[in-house]
Parts: C-alpha cells; sequence; structure tokens
C-alpha cells in the first residue's frame, strides 16, 4: 500500500520509540500528530472491544494543549474518554488498572528537558512497546483509521481513591522524617500528602508543580540533580531523603549520611523482606544492575532473572513470568506482592518508609547493611549512531576470562566485576555502567572497554573524566 506523504510529515516515525511516544513539542510532536495518534490509538480500541480510555497528562506546559488534541483523536473513534487531569504517571495506570477495560494513555516525557512530550500507553491490560508501538505509527500511514460518531468526555478523579488504598497497604510502625524532592514534577500533586498519610514528617523539597522544572532536572539518576537534596537530608536530620522523577514513577534515595542508594542496592531491602514472605519467588532486573543484587535474591531463597531495560520491558516480563518484584537501575520498581505491579515511584517510597520503620536498626544502619562495591552511575554518552556504535563494538571486542551476554548491548562478566555498554532507547546517546570488588578493578574494567570505544569515536574530555580517564 502506498504511504500517505503528508502524514509521515505531520508524524515523524522517529518519535516512535521503544517504550513510548516521545518528541519535541509543537516540533516533532504537534497538535495535529498527538490527534492523529490518539485516533490510531482509539482504532486499536475498537478492534480490541475497549471502549473506554483513561487520559492523564504531567506538568509540562505543553500538556493541556497535547492532551486535548490526544482525546480529540481518540473520541474520534467512538471511544469514550474519562480525564484525570494532571496526575503522576503511577495514578493512570491505578484507574487504569482498577477499571474492567484496563486502558490509558499518559501524556508525559518523564525526565526529559522541559521542552519534550510524549505518550505512555496501556492497552486492556497490558503496556504497548516495541511492535505495539511500530503497529500504531503503520496504521496512521497506512490504515485503517476509524472515524466514527465522538465517544464521550468526562472528568474522573483519582487521587483520593490513589491515597486511601496506599494509607490501607502501608503501616509505619513509627515516624519518619522524610525530605522528599518532587523536582517540580507532577509528583507534587500528591506525593507529599501521601508520605504525611502513612505517619511520616515530609520536609518539602522543590515540591511546587513548575513544568519548566526551573531548579534541576527531573531525573534522579544523575547525581549533580541530587545534591540539593543530600544538603537538606543533612541539615535536617532526617531519616532518608527521596527523590522522584519528572512523572512520579521512579525513585532514589539518599541516605542519613548523604549517601547516594542507586536503585540496585535499594532493591536489595525490598529482596530481603518480599523473597523472605513469597521464598522461591521470581525477582527480574535489568542488565545495568549491579551484581550483588542476583546474589541477594538468591541469598533470600528467590530466583534471579536479568532481562532488557526498558519499563515496559521489565513489567511485562514480570508479570509473564509471574514474578513477584522488579527494578532497574533506573529507579522503575514493580512490586506485585501488595500492589498491582506497575512502576510507582509514589508507593515505592511508602513501602521504604515501611520498610526502614519496621527495621529494629536506625535507618543508617540499614543501609549501612547493604552490600558495597565500587561502581558508577550511569554514565551516557551522546552518539546519534549509538545502535550502529554498539554492534560494532560487539563485533571488535574482545575480553579475555570474561562470560559476555547480549541480552540488551554488551555486558560482559569478569570474576571480580562487570561492565555494560548498550543503546539507548529513549535518546541518542550510549549507556555504560561498571560495578568491581575494587577500585583496581573498576579502573581495569573501564579501561578495557574505553580502548575498543576509543577506536570507535572520538571522546571528548569530558568523557574521558565520566570514564574515569583523566
Amino acid at each position: 500500500m502506498v504511504l500517505n506523504s503528508d502524514l509521515e510529515v505531520s508524524v515523524p516515525p522517529q518519535i516512535f520509540k521503544l517504550y513510548d511516544i516521545r518528541g519535541v513539542a509543537h516540533d516533532t510532536l504537534t497538535r495535529r500528530s498527538m490527534s492523529l495518534i490518539g485516533q490510531s490509538f482509539g482504532s486499536e480500541c475498537v478492534e480490541k472491544r475497549e471502549c473506554e480510555v483513561f487520559v492523564a497528562r504531567d506538568a509540562r506546559h505543553s500538556g493541556r494543549e497535547l492532551t486535548q488534541a490526544l482525546v480529540q483523536g481518540v473520541r474520534s473513534t467512538g471511544v469514550d474518554v474519562i480525564d484525570l487531569g494532571m496526575v503522576p504517571t503511577p495514578l493512570m495506570y491505578f484507574a487504569a488498572h482498577h477499571s474492567s477495560g484496563g486502558t490509558g494513555l499518559m501524556v508525559t516525557a518523564s525526565h526529559n528537558p522541559p521542552e519534550y512530550n510524549g505518550v505512555k500507553m496501556m492497552l486492556a491490560h497490558d503496556v504497548l512497546y516495541g511492535e505495539s508501538i511500530q503497529k500504531l505509527y503503520r496504521r496512521i500511514i497506512r490504515g485503517p483509521l476509524i472515524k466514527q460518531s465522538n465517544g464521550g468526555l468526562s472528568e474522573g478523579s483519582i487521587v483520593d481513591a490513589y491515597r486511601d488504598a496506599v494509607r490501607r497497604d502501608i503501616g509505619v510502625e513509627r515516624p519518619l522524617k522524610v525530605v522528599l524532592d518532587c523536582a517540580n514534577g507532577v509528583g507534587g500533586v500528591i506525593a507529599p500528602r501521601v508520605i504525611r498519610d502513612i505517619g511520616c514528617e515530609v520536609i518539602e523539597l522543590y515540591c511546587d508543580v513548575d513544568g519548566s522544572f526551573p531548579n534541576h532536572p527531573g531525573d534522579p539518576t544523575k547525581s549533580e540533580n541530587l545534591q540539593d537534596l543530600i544538603s537538606a537530608v543533612i541539615e535536617n536530620r532526617a531519616d532518608v531523603g527521596i527523590a522522584l522523577d519528572g512523572d512520579a514513577d521512579r525513585l532514589v534515595a539518599v541516605s542519613p549520611q548523604g549517601e547516594i542508594i542507586w536503585p540496585d542496592r535499594l532493591m536489595i531491602l525490598f529482596v530481603r523482606a518480599i523473597v523472605a514472605s513469597n521464598p522461591g519467588c521470581k525477582v527480574v532486573f535489568d542488565v545495568k544492575c549491579a551484581r550483588a543484587l542476583a546474589d541477594e535474591i538468591i541469598r533470600a531463597g528467590g530466583e534471579p532473572l536479568m532481562w532488557k531495560t526498558g519499563h515496559s520491558l521489565i513489567r511485562t516480563k514480570l508479570k509473564e513470568c509471574n514474578g513477584i518484584f522488579g527494578g532497574e537501575m533506573s529507579g522503575h520498581l514493580y512490586f506485585r506482592d501488595r500492589w498491582p505491579g506497575f512502576d510507582d515511584g509514589i508507593y515505592a517510597s511508602a513501602r521504604l518508609c515501611e520498610l526502614l520503620a519496621a527495621s529494629h536498626l536506625s535507618p543508617t544502619e540499614v543501609f549501612q547493611s547493604l552490600p558495597s562495591s565500587e561502581s558508577t552511575p550511569e554514565i551516557r554518552i551522546p552518539c546519534e549512531s549509538a545502535h550502529d556504535l554498539v554492534e560494532r563494538f560487539k563485533q571488535i571486542a574482545v575480553f579475555d576470562n570474561a562470560k559476555s551476554t547480549e541480552l540488551d548491548g554488551l555486558r560482559v562478566e569478569f570474576a571480580d566485576g562487570f561492565g555494560l555498554i548498550r543503546a539507548s532507547n529513549t535518546a541518542s546517546e550510549i549507556v555504560l555502567r561498571f560495578d568491581a570488588d575494587s577500585k583496581a578493578g573498576l579502573g581495569r574494567i573501564q579501561n578495557s572497554f574505553f580502548e575498543v570505544l576509543n577506536s570507535l569515536i572520538d571522546l571528548k574530555h569530558s568523557d574521558f573524566e565520566a570514564l574515569g580517564q583523566c
């Protein structure tokens, strides 16, 4: 069938990512493209006999206008829309999960800069990713796009129901002092109230909602975005610091001493509690996580399962294998023991408070009980042809006395650590991470990766520093 070139211009294919749709608002992601995306999604709903879609948006300034266009497109297929307004992504998931249809759209670009926006999607209780997202694009270009009498439009409120559900689930045995950094993202709409609901004192940091993110970007996996939180935790002698991302489906924690507790280490705390109550259960984690996590899952009596990075991929795998808990280095955590299994930084924050309050140890001692290693955060290097670069890296790299997996990029396991290189599926960049038993081992593994990488691209001085090569 001949492609519609006018629609190709209106809806550029590059905005259809692996996990979601994402582009620059009013540039690659316009009102016209959002309307067509809505119509394509609505057409899928009609074919699957889904008649109702929840729609929500984050705090970005482009959100209201783009959401209106998306809603218009969905309704043009005869599908009803329930507009939840400006709420965090987990609340859209919560609403969809507790409905019969399990279908929803979230207008968000997560941690990306303010000029970006996008859409995360659920259809019939499954998150859309990969081929399902590409199918939406093909439907726009080739058809068929269903058009019939407009579906209904109503406003819905999910905030109180969500707060009640968390309050019923979480029991904090003693009050904690929590510094909560919402990065001016949409988490500020509800997260402080939820943590207070469960009995904690909350010191708010950047919890006023502002889609321009004036204080720091909404990406808690970058240590420079955590410096104000670290200072506030120490100054207020808090029990824990919690940083949410722009749409509040991810978190990173900070100890009372100001140490960043990266999500793979945070997962260990949850594994110890969850696996103990669910012996033999599967725990899913992504390729960026430290080796200690798998060891702790086995030690606790669970079954570790490493999988590809990506919130849609991990969440789907967790459901497929009937796992009980999962998570990613990026801060997405998935609870299927007492919660429906979607990534939810707010609920995870409440569970962390519950865990810390229940321990006979102080929060400082709890965090100190975690196994330590020498590791890097995610190292991101801009690269327009990231996937091609990673493929070339795999073709020429030779690592002696090591075991490699190409599950997602290339992860090389040495006797004393691992190195990882993969292409980001949300930005034009390569992502590296390293973990080892010692600084010497970390440096050696980094050097081995750097030598191969430097033969493929000309690294800038800043990249040298990121890789520990000064």
